[in-house]
Protein backbone atom coordinates (compact mmCIF):
# COMPACT_ATOMS: atom_id res chain seq x y z
CA UNK A 1 0.00 0.00 0.00
CA UNK A 2 1.20 3.39 -1.22
CA UNK A 3 0.71 6.52 1.18
CA UNK A 4 0.67 9.93 0.14
CA UNK A 5 2.20 12.61 1.05
CA UNK A 6 3.37 16.58 0.34
CA UNK A 7 6.96 16.31 1.18
CA UNK A 8 9.20 13.65 2.52
CA UNK A 9 12.34 14.67 3.93
CA UNK A 10 14.59 11.86 4.21
CA UNK A 11 17.00 12.16 7.39
CA UNK A 12 16.23 13.39 10.72
CA UNK A 13 19.43 14.75 11.69
CA UNK A 14 19.49 18.87 12.49
CA UNK A 15 18.88 19.70 8.73
CA UNK A 16 15.76 17.67 8.24
CA UNK A 17 14.14 18.42 11.34
CA UNK A 18 14.68 22.04 10.99
CA UNK A 19 13.50 22.03 7.43
CA UNK A 20 10.36 20.03 8.87
CA UNK A 21 10.06 22.30 11.86
CA UNK A 22 9.37 25.33 8.91
CA UNK A 23 7.18 23.71 6.72
CA UNK A 24 4.92 22.15 8.95
CA UNK A 25 4.82 26.10 10.66
CA UNK A 26 3.33 26.79 7.07
CA UNK A 27 0.74 23.96 7.11
CA UNK A 28 2.34 21.77 4.71
CA UNK A 29 2.03 18.18 4.68
CA UNK A 30 5.10 17.04 5.76
CA UNK A 31 6.84 13.52 6.60
CA UNK A 32 10.16 12.76 8.08
CA UNK A 33 12.00 9.39 7.67
CA UNK A 34 14.72 8.25 10.20
CA UNK A 35 16.49 4.90 9.58
CA UNK A 36 17.98 5.00 13.00
CA UNK A 37 15.88 4.33 16.09
CA UNK A 38 16.59 7.80 17.20
CA UNK A 39 16.42 11.53 15.87
CA UNK A 40 19.44 13.78 15.91
CA UNK A 41 21.88 12.22 12.81
CA UNK A 42 25.10 13.23 13.85
CA UNK A 43 24.16 15.16 16.64
CA UNK A 44 24.48 12.44 19.87
CA UNK A 45 24.61 13.17 23.46
CA UNK A 46 24.72 10.33 26.38
CA UNK A 47 24.72 11.42 30.04
CA UNK A 48 24.90 15.02 28.72
CA UNK A 49 28.38 14.54 27.29
CA UNK A 50 28.64 15.49 22.80
CA UNK A 51 29.66 12.32 20.86
CA UNK A 52 29.50 14.18 18.24
CA UNK A 53 29.46 17.92 17.01
CA UNK A 54 29.66 19.77 20.45
CA UNK A 55 30.45 23.74 20.03
CA UNK A 56 28.69 26.94 19.01
CA UNK A 57 30.75 29.86 17.60
CA UNK A 58 29.83 33.29 18.33
CA UNK A 59 29.16 33.89 14.34
CA UNK A 60 26.61 31.11 14.03
CA UNK A 61 23.45 33.10 13.43
CA UNK A 62 21.37 30.76 12.77
CA UNK A 63 22.40 28.57 15.56
CA UNK A 64 22.33 31.02 18.69
CA UNK A 65 19.01 32.18 17.58
CA UNK A 66 17.59 28.27 17.19
CA UNK A 67 19.17 28.12 20.77
CA UNK A 68 17.11 30.89 22.32
CA UNK A 69 14.09 30.39 20.83
CA UNK A 70 14.29 27.20 22.22
CA UNK A 71 14.61 28.09 25.37
CA UNK A 72 17.98 26.00 26.43
CA UNK A 73 21.20 27.50 28.44
CA UNK A 74 24.78 27.66 27.32
CA UNK A 75 28.16 27.84 28.66
CA UNK A 76 31.53 28.79 27.82
CA UNK A 77 34.08 26.21 26.37
CA UNK A 78 36.61 26.35 29.00
CA UNK A 79 39.90 27.35 27.59
CA UNK A 80 41.96 29.06 30.80
CA UNK A 81 45.31 27.68 30.82
CA UNK A 82 47.96 25.66 29.00
CA UNK A 83 47.70 23.29 26.19
CA UNK A 84 49.88 20.01 26.37
CA UNK A 85 51.79 19.51 22.70
CA UNK A 86 52.94 15.86 21.76
CA UNK A 87 55.46 15.39 19.60
CA UNK A 88 55.62 11.79 17.54
CA UNK A 89 58.48 11.04 19.52
CA UNK A 90 56.39 11.10 22.56
CA UNK A 91 58.13 14.46 24.07
CA UNK A 92 55.82 16.77 25.78
CA UNK A 93 55.48 20.37 26.54
CA UNK A 94 53.12 21.68 28.85
CA UNK A 95 54.15 25.44 28.66
CA UNK A 96 51.58 26.60 26.27
CA UNK A 97 49.60 29.06 27.12
CA UNK A 98 47.01 29.02 24.89
CA UNK A 99 43.00 27.73 24.31
CA UNK A 100 42.49 26.68 20.69
CA UNK A 101 38.88 26.22 21.41
CA UNK A 102 38.19 30.08 23.25
CA UNK A 103 34.90 31.35 22.30
CA UNK A 104 33.23 28.46 21.35
CA UNK A 105 29.70 27.19 23.52
CA UNK A 106 27.79 24.46 24.20
CA UNK A 107 24.47 23.34 25.34
CA UNK A 108 23.72 22.76 29.13
CA UNK A 109 22.97 18.55 28.87
CA UNK A 110 24.22 18.00 25.54
CA UNK A 111 23.44 20.05 22.07
CA UNK A 112 21.22 16.80 21.10
CA UNK A 113 18.68 18.82 23.52
CA UNK A 114 18.33 20.80 20.07
CA UNK A 115 16.85 18.04 18.10
CA UNK A 116 15.47 16.07 20.86
CA UNK A 117 13.13 19.14 21.21
CA UNK A 118 12.61 19.51 17.38
CA UNK A 119 11.69 15.63 17.09
CA UNK A 120 9.15 15.71 19.43
CA UNK A 121 7.31 18.64 17.90
CA UNK A 122 6.94 16.39 14.80
CA UNK A 123 4.96 13.86 16.53
CA UNK A 124 4.03 11.16 14.88
CA UNK A 125 4.93 12.47 11.34
CA UNK A 126 8.36 11.56 12.32
CA UNK A 127 8.93 7.94 11.88
CA UNK A 128 12.20 6.49 13.21
CA UNK A 129 13.79 3.00 11.98
CA UNK A 130 12.50 3.73 8.66
CA UNK A 131 15.18 2.57 6.32
CA UNK A 132 14.99 4.03 2.86
CA UNK A 133 16.65 2.07 0.35
CA UNK A 134 15.74 4.23 -2.89
CA UNK A 135 14.33 7.44 -4.32
CA UNK A 136 12.71 7.20 -7.73
CA UNK A 137 11.65 10.55 -9.55
CA UNK A 138 9.23 10.88 -12.47
CA UNK A 139 7.22 13.88 -13.75
CA UNK A 140 4.44 13.35 -11.62
CA UNK A 141 6.49 13.08 -8.28
CA UNK A 142 8.60 10.42 -6.38
CA UNK A 143 8.27 7.24 -4.74
CA UNK A 144 10.52 6.50 -1.61
CA UNK A 145 11.35 3.51 -1.19
CA UNK A 146 11.74 1.56 1.88
CA UNK A 147 12.80 -2.08 3.24
CA UNK A 148 8.98 -3.18 2.51
CA UNK A 149 8.40 -1.96 -0.98
CA UNK A 150 4.56 -2.26 -0.36
CA UNK A 151 4.81 0.17 2.37
CA UNK A 152 5.81 3.03 -0.39
CA UNK A 153 5.27 6.60 0.14
CA UNK A 154 4.43 8.97 -2.39
CA UNK A 155 5.38 12.33 -2.43
CA UNK A 156 5.28 15.56 -4.59
CA UNK A 157 8.66 16.71 -3.63
CA UNK A 158 11.66 14.60 -1.57
CA UNK A 159 14.55 16.61 0.12
CA UNK A 160 17.61 14.21 1.38
CA UNK A 161 19.02 15.63 4.05
CA UNK A 162 21.92 13.30 4.17
CA UNK A 163 25.12 13.16 3.11
CA UNK A 164 25.77 13.49 -0.45
CA UNK A 165 27.15 9.56 -0.42
CA UNK A 166 24.47 8.43 1.50
CA UNK A 167 22.03 9.96 -1.35
CA UNK A 168 24.23 8.06 -4.18
CA UNK A 169 23.63 5.49 -2.29
CA UNK A 170 19.72 5.84 -2.96
CA UNK A 171 20.12 6.55 -6.46
CA UNK A 172 20.74 10.01 -6.30
CA UNK A 173 22.84 11.65 -8.52
CA UNK A 174 25.64 13.78 -7.09
CA UNK A 175 29.16 14.01 -6.56
CA UNK A 176 31.32 11.95 -4.31
CA UNK A 177 31.57 14.37 -1.36
CA UNK A 178 33.10 13.75 1.55
CA UNK A 179 31.28 13.37 4.56
CA UNK A 180 32.46 15.84 7.57
CA UNK A 181 33.80 14.11 10.47
CA UNK A 182 32.65 10.41 9.66
CA UNK A 183 35.57 8.93 9.64
CA UNK A 184 36.26 9.52 13.06
CA UNK A 185 35.81 8.39 16.53
CA UNK A 186 35.45 10.27 19.56
CA UNK A 187 36.10 8.90 23.33
CA UNK A 188 35.04 10.94 26.33
CA UNK A 189 36.71 10.47 29.85
CA UNK A 190 34.55 10.77 32.75
CA UNK A 191 35.99 11.68 35.81
CA UNK A 192 34.92 13.20 39.63
CA UNK A 193 36.10 16.19 38.72
CA UNK A 194 38.69 18.64 36.29
CA UNK A 195 41.95 17.81 38.25
CA UNK A 196 44.20 19.04 35.50
CA UNK A 197 42.96 23.03 36.26
CA UNK A 198 44.50 22.26 39.26
CA UNK A 199 47.63 21.89 37.37
CA UNK A 200 47.43 24.89 35.22
CA UNK A 201 45.87 22.97 32.21
CA UNK A 202 42.68 23.79 30.00
CA UNK A 203 42.28 20.06 28.96
CA UNK A 204 43.71 20.98 25.32
CA UNK A 205 46.95 18.24 23.75
CA UNK A 206 47.55 17.81 20.63
CA UNK A 207 49.54 14.75 19.55
CA UNK A 208 51.41 13.82 16.77
CA UNK A 209 51.70 10.19 18.36
CA UNK A 210 48.38 8.98 19.57
CA UNK A 211 46.10 6.92 19.47
CA UNK A 212 44.01 10.07 20.45
CA UNK A 213 44.68 13.56 18.25
CA UNK A 214 42.90 16.28 19.55
CA UNK A 215 41.98 16.51 22.87
CA UNK A 216 39.62 18.87 24.84
CA UNK A 217 37.73 19.79 28.55
CA UNK A 218 34.20 18.66 28.02
CA UNK A 219 33.52 19.37 31.53
CA UNK A 220 29.67 20.07 32.26
CA UNK A 221 29.05 23.73 33.57
CA UNK A 222 27.71 23.19 37.41
CA UNK A 223 27.47 19.29 37.62
CA UNK A 224 30.74 18.93 39.37
CA UNK A 225 32.65 16.23 37.25
CA UNK A 226 34.96 16.71 34.77
CA UNK A 227 35.85 14.83 31.43
CA UNK A 228 38.23 14.80 28.61
CA UNK A 229 37.15 14.21 24.92
CA UNK A 230 39.24 13.41 22.63
CA UNK A 231 39.09 12.39 18.57
CA UNK A 232 41.12 9.53 17.55
CA UNK A 233 43.96 9.64 15.00
CA UNK A 234 41.39 8.16 11.94
CA UNK A 235 41.24 4.21 11.91
CA UNK A 236 42.94 3.80 15.74
CA UNK A 237 39.38 3.26 17.05
CA UNK A 238 38.65 0.31 14.83
CA UNK A 239 42.29 -1.40 16.51
CA UNK A 240 42.14 -3.71 18.67
CA UNK A 241 43.23 -2.61 22.53
CA UNK A 242 41.98 1.16 21.78
CA UNK A 243 40.50 2.12 25.02
CA UNK A 244 42.97 1.08 27.23
CA UNK A 245 45.47 2.53 24.99
CA UNK A 246 43.47 5.82 24.25
CA UNK A 247 43.74 5.57 28.68
CA UNK A 248 47.33 5.37 29.00
CA UNK A 249 47.39 8.24 26.06
CA UNK A 250 45.50 10.61 28.55
CA UNK A 251 47.26 9.81 31.89
CA UNK A 252 50.56 10.29 29.43
CA UNK A 253 49.36 13.89 28.93
CA UNK A 254 47.82 14.74 31.96
CA UNK A 255 48.69 12.53 34.69
CA UNK A 256 47.66 9.23 36.84
CA UNK A 257 45.05 10.42 37.53
CA UNK A 258 43.53 11.21 34.04
CA UNK A 259 44.40 7.12 33.95
CA UNK A 260 41.49 6.11 35.99
CA UNK A 261 38.28 7.60 34.61
CA UNK A 262 35.05 6.93 36.21
CA UNK A 263 33.60 5.71 32.68
CA UNK A 264 33.99 5.91 28.86
CA UNK A 265 32.20 7.05 26.02
CA UNK A 266 32.88 6.21 22.78
CA UNK A 267 31.69 6.45 19.56
CA UNK A 268 33.23 5.48 15.96
CA UNK A 269 31.67 7.42 13.33
CA UNK A 270 33.42 5.74 10.94
CA UNK A 271 31.53 2.15 11.41
CA UNK A 272 27.97 4.18 11.68
CA UNK A 273 26.15 3.16 8.15
CA UNK A 274 23.50 5.96 8.61
CA UNK A 275 26.63 7.65 8.87
CA UNK A 276 29.59 6.54 6.83
CA UNK A 277 30.37 5.21 3.69
CA UNK A 278 33.56 2.98 3.20
CA UNK A 279 34.84 5.84 1.12
CA UNK A 280 34.82 8.01 4.47
CA UNK A 281 37.37 5.95 6.05
CA UNK A 282 39.91 7.72 4.98
CA UNK A 283 38.98 11.16 6.15
CA UNK A 284 39.74 14.93 4.15
CA UNK A 285 43.00 16.35 5.10
CA UNK A 286 41.61 19.73 5.27
CA UNK A 287 37.90 21.05 5.21
CA UNK A 288 36.15 20.30 1.78
CA UNK A 289 34.60 23.40 -0.46
CA UNK A 290 31.29 21.89 0.09
CA UNK A 291 28.47 23.50 -2.08
CA UNK A 292 25.22 23.37 -3.04
CA UNK A 293 24.07 20.02 -5.33
CA UNK A 294 21.63 21.39 -8.09
CA UNK A 295 18.14 19.74 -7.31
CA UNK A 296 16.59 16.78 -9.91
CA UNK A 297 13.25 17.16 -11.14
CA UNK A 298 11.73 16.78 -7.64
CA UNK A 299 14.78 16.00 -5.15
CA UNK A 300 16.30 18.52 -3.45
CA UNK A 301 19.57 18.29 -1.47
CA UNK A 302 19.98 19.18 2.33
CA UNK A 303 22.54 18.07 4.45
CA UNK A 304 25.14 20.22 5.75
CA UNK A 305 27.77 19.25 3.25
CA UNK A 306 25.47 21.30 0.64
CA UNK A 307 25.87 24.62 2.90
CA UNK A 308 28.60 26.65 0.75
CA UNK A 309 29.53 29.01 3.79
CA UNK A 310 29.31 26.57 7.13
CA UNK A 311 29.14 23.47 5.37
CA UNK A 312 29.92 20.14 7.36
CA UNK A 313 29.16 22.26 10.56
CA UNK A 314 26.22 22.43 12.72
CA UNK A 315 25.56 26.14 11.25
CA UNK A 316 25.58 24.85 8.16
CA UNK A 317 22.97 22.25 8.71
CA UNK A 318 20.60 24.85 9.11
CA UNK A 319 22.18 26.87 6.41
CA UNK A 320 20.85 23.89 3.86
CA UNK A 321 17.35 23.82 5.75
CA UNK A 322 16.73 27.54 4.69
CA UNK A 323 18.49 26.91 1.06
CA UNK A 324 16.12 24.05 0.77
CA UNK A 325 13.24 25.72 1.98
CA UNK A 326 13.64 28.90 -0.36
CA UNK A 327 14.49 25.95 -3.21
CA UNK A 328 10.87 24.62 -2.19
CA UNK A 329 9.10 27.44 -2.50
CA UNK A 330 9.82 28.42 -5.93
CA UNK A 331 9.04 25.06 -7.23
CA UNK A 332 5.28 26.28 -5.42
CA UNK A 333 4.94 29.03 -7.31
Amino acid sequence: MTSNVEIAIVGAGLSGLALAHVLRSEGRDVLVLEARSRAGGRILSQEGYDLGPAWIWPHNRRMIALVSQLGLESFPQHSRGRLVFENPNGGLRRDIDFGSIGGALLITGGIAKITDILAQGLGDTLRLGHSVERVLEDDGGATVVGLRPEAAIRADRVVLALPPRLAAGLGANVPDVPTWMAGHAKLIAIYDAPFWRDDGLNGDAISHRGPLAEIHDASPANAGQGALFGFAIPGEARTTNFENQAVAHLARLFGAAAGAPRRLLIKDWSVDPATATPADRTPPTSHPNYQPIAPGRRVIFAGTETAPIEGGFLEGALEAAEMAHQQLLRMAA
